[in-house]
């Protein structure tokens, strides 16, 4: 077997571009699932395009990832992932996106991929280390609760409780 990071430098690029060329298919699919199964998924009545906002999240999220996931493969290192979400995390509890919803999103999306992107036989243990190694990440860092109302953090702004 051969370990990840190795994958990632032997490998990556080359799978980054098949991936890469089923963006739309794998990105339509994870959109679908996610909307169909977290209806009310960043849905705010308050806002005056409530819908259009809902809809534009569940469209831009799956690209989001996917442009994610190419950096981490033709940059072959999985820290930007946890940078990604480090940053991300404060954000999304902002419009009630929990741990839940990004686990699904990571599953569901990597299902996709190994569906319309299918690895070579070779690639099929690093593409999965990729997945559990994203998904201890978003585990890891996802909880962590950020506390707005009270805005706990140094010098009175957004911090972890």
């Amino acid at each position: 077997m051969v370990p990840l990071d190795e994958w990632l430098a032997i490998r990556g690029e080359q799978y980054a571009a098949v991936l890469e060329e089923r963006r739309e298919q794998v990105c339509r699919v994870v959109t679908e699932r996610l909307a169909a199964t977290f209806p009310s998924l960043c849905y705010d009545p308050l806002r005056p395009d409530a819908l259009a906002f809902q809809q534009l999240v569940y469209d831009r999220t799956p690209r989001r990832f996917h442009r994610l996931i190419q950096v981490v493969l033709r940059l072959q290192s999985v820290v930007v992932i946890e940078r990604e979400y480090r940053w991300g995390w404060p954000i999304l509890q902002r419009y009630n996106i929990g741990q839940s919803h990004l686990l699904a999103h990571v599953r569901w999306y990597f299902e996709a991929a190994r569906r319309f992107a299918p690895p070579e036989r070779t690639d099929r243990r690093p593409l999965a280390l990729l997945e559990a190694a994203t998904v201890r990440i978003v585990r890891s860092i996802s909880q962590t609760t950020i506390d707005t109302m009270h805005r706990n953090g140094p010098r009175g702004q957004l911090g972890f409780t």
